[in-house]
């Protein structure tokens, strides 16, 4: 297995620690941004579809080419936890937002 290194740092690593936080920035701006739930969703479906692959891989896969699978599908779905934090942030939003509306609309403040 050939690997890219510059002056001791693997360029593999370095790659996949900067898609991590992109993902999540961009999964974000798409939950607050976008109006549409079908564009919002692509993220989010796209490293699912991923991950599940490479999980199915995994067991389909024999010999020494599972250890490979498993270290990609292992990185994937951090991406893809990446990917679900920004839609738990949003979903706290909403319901936040949806609760102060209500308590505006009774006349009362609740918290």
């Amino acid at each position: 297995m050939s690997e890219l290194y510059v002056s001791d740092i693997n360029l593999a690593d370095v790659i996949m620690f900067l898609i991590i936080p992109l993902s999540f920035i961009v999964q974000l701006i798409l939950c607050f941004r976008v109006k549409h739930i079908a564009v919002k969703i692509i993220p989010t479906a796209l490293f699912t579809l991923t991950t599940l692959a490479l999980f199915i891989a995994v067991f389909a896969a024999q010999g020494w080419e599972a250890i490979g699978y498993l270290i990609l599908a292992v990185w994937s779905a951090i991406i893809l936890a990446a990917c679900l934090i920004p839609w738990a942030i949003y979903l706290i939003y909403r319901l936040v937002k949806k609760y102060l509306a209500a308590a505006e609309n009774d006349g009362e403040s609740k918290l």
